[in-house]
């Protein structure tokens, strides 16, 4: 009789034991950047013990093994060729019950669901964690293109998810422009290069781009006068083009290199 009520004792210790073992994610939803290394959390019900802990961070769409750690070490052989050298653990804060996993650089093709796996001695589990991508578009570099007739402000950048893209009047009114969005490169951005065109000597105009994902609003006023050559031949021109931000950004890092530099003195 003492062994059975002993031999339930344990069972019922065990239970209860694997069920207050935990795997959590803090966030369901992580929006990595482009350039910034992405941190996938995973907590779990921590055990001094490192020797049973094994750690799988997989691909939840086809169970590609992203990382792996058991043996008290990372074990990487089973590991998908994309994410050789891209992938790590804070290996010193396993005993603590964190499994996060860090990815750099990243990538579009990183973007998905991801599955972290946690055993230990106290129990298994796992947790799914949504990882979504962007990239910052990059400064916008203007052309101007003068013939006889008329101007064209013209402009590219790049970035990632596609843009909302908006020519602003003097008036605030919004003006007609060609956009043309190119197919992605490389490294999953999108080419984008718009053009204003005007009938007249005189622009005075605001470029916006819109990332959503990212909440990047860029706007750039740009003020071009054009003048003929008084010789009548049309041969020669003088463009004045003031693109407030450029002065803007010229102003701003004088102000911080002085203030850097008073703090060195």
């Amino acid at each position: 009789m003492g062994l059975i009520l002993r031999d339930v004792f344990l069972c019922c210790a065990w239970i209860i034991n694997v069920a207050s073992f935990k795997v959590t994610v803090p966030e369901r939803y992580l929006l990595a950047i482009r350039g910034h290394p992405a941190v996938l959390g995973c907590e779990f019900t921590p055990d001094p013990d490192l020797s049973n802990l094994v750690v799988t961070w997989q691909r939840q769409e086809d169970a590609r093994v992203v990382h792996s750690f058991y043996y008290q070490q990372d074990k990487l052989d089973r590991q998908s060729p994309e994410y050789h050298n891209r992938t790590s653990l804070y290996i010193s804060e396993l005993g603590k019950g964190n499994a996060s996993l860090r990815m750099h650089p990243v990538g579009l093709k990183d973007a998905g669901q991801y599955l972290c796996q946690v055993s230990n001695a106290k129990g298994a589990g796992n947790a799914l964690i949504e990882l979504d991508y962007g990239a910052l578009y990059s400064e916008p570099r203007f052309n101007i293109h003068v013939n006889s007739t008329a101007v064209a402000v013209q402009f590219e950048t790049e970035g990632f998810p596609k843009p909302e893209v908006i020519w602003v009047g003097e008036h605030n009114q919004n003006l007609s422009s060609h956009l043309e969005i190119q197919d992605q490169t490389e490294d999953g951005l999108f080419y984008i290069k718009s053009s204003y065109e005007v009938q007249k000597s005189l622009v005075n105009v605001t470029l916006i781009l819109k990332n959503q994902l990212l909440n990047q609003n860029l706007e750039r006023l740009v003020f071009l006068s054009y003048v003929s050559d008084e010789d009548g031949d049309g041969s020669t021109a003088v463009i004045i083009l003031s693109i407030l931000s450029v002065i803007l950004f010229a102003v701003v890092m004088f102000l911080l290199l002085r203030k850097q530099i008073k703090s060195y003195l």
